[in-house]
């Protein structure tokens, strides 16, 4: 599937996570986790090596779920992480009709027990999310689907209804997005990004209040071909982005107002397929030369989860490679 770019410099981001594809996936699994998990606990030590990769692709992956309970199908009924010996998250509980479907999620906060948020599942994924702080509604979202499972419209509102934000989608059966278009709570288009699979053609588009254009990119094949921006224009939306390689690595673009463009380059390497479990990450410049890396080694259980790790970082300041973090978790699983 070839998605979009991924804009780093945004100030309004409709992410792809909640793509139907991404839905066939358990809570388990999207927490890079495999067989049938039923509880982790984590202790993260971090030692006082100071390092910061800049604004991009991640080098660092992090603990996705600190201290969780799955259920058998590998849902969240429990979601936060333990501090100072006293839990802090969700607690969550999943309602199911007649045959076993879910049709509403709900989450409570586990210091309060109010509810933090209730979304309603329907056959391709939840079509409305509704978040509250301190028992009010806060924010309320609708998802829709075309007849494939994709994602077509998404829409935001307020606590009072005002609606925020709306993204239309148009996608290939198989979930390749060919266009996507964003409006904000103005009810003006904010940006629009369209991609031919045949021609391999990515295009990208801003837009001021008066609908001109403000900026805009074509990259064909992977590779950048143009980029212009209003002279004189400070750092903006779209300006960075990242361009994802076929095989998983990362070419971070980092655009200037004279329409030059800084390009950093990531390479992942990983021990298990399909991306897991991750052994090194290298941050290089247009040069080649190295910038950041993060290196992994680690202890694994038979699912081949991880149970402890040790995670080193470089940076062109440490000038050498450093231990930064200590991580163990400990797992439970289902039982047959």
């Amino acid at each position: 599937m070839r998605s979009l770019h991924y804009l780093l410099s945004a100030s309004f981001l409709f992410t792809l996570a909640t793509h139907a594809k991404e839905l066939n996936r358990t809570d388990a699994q999207g927490d890079d986790l495999a067989g049938p998990v039923k509880s982790i606990s984590s202790n993260v030590v971090r030692s006082s090596v100071r390092w910061q990769q800049p604004g991009g692709p991640t080098l660092l992956i992090p603990i996705w779920c600190r201290d969780c309970d799955y259920d058998r199908d590998g849902s969240r009924t429990k979601s936060g992480q333990v501090v100072e010996g006293k839990f802090v998250g969700q607690v969550i509980r999943a309602v199911r009709d007649g045959n076993g479907q879910v049709t509403d999620r709900l989450a409570f906060n586990a210091s309060t027990g109010q509810i933090d948020r209730h979304e309603v599942i329907g056959p391709f994924g939840k079509t409305v999310e509704i978040d509250y702080i301190d028992g009010k509604v806060h924010w309320r979202q609708t998802y829709s689907y075309d007849q494939y499972g994709n994602m077509s419209e998404w829409l935001s509102f307020d606590g009072t209804g005002k609606q925020e934000g709306r993204v239309l989608t148009n996608s290939e059966q198989d979930g390749t997005l060919r266009e996507k278009s964003v409006w904000g709570e103005d009810g003006q288009l904010s940006y629009r990004q369209t991609f031919d699979p045949e021609t391999k053609v990515d295009h990208f588009d801003t837009f001021d209040q008066f609908g001109r254009v403000k900026l805009t990119w074509t990259v064909v094949a992977g590779e950048l071909t143009s980029f212009w921006v209003s002279p004189g224009s400070s750092s903006q939306y779209g300006d960075g982005f990242v361009e994802t390689k076929d095989n998983g690595d990362r070419e971070n673009y980092d655009c200037h107002d004279d329409g030059k463009c800084d390009v950093s380059r990531v390479h992942y390497e990983y021990l298990d397929p399909k991306g897991r479990n991750p052994q090194s990450a290298e941050w290089r410049d247009s040069e080649g030369n190295l910038q950041f890396a993060v290196y992994y080694d680690y202890e694994f259980d038979p699912f081949r989860n991880w149970t402890h790790r040790r995670v080193w970082v470089w940076s062109s300041a440490l000038g050498k490679r450093a231990l930064y973090e200590t991580d163990s978790r400990k797992i439970t699983y289902w039982q047959k």
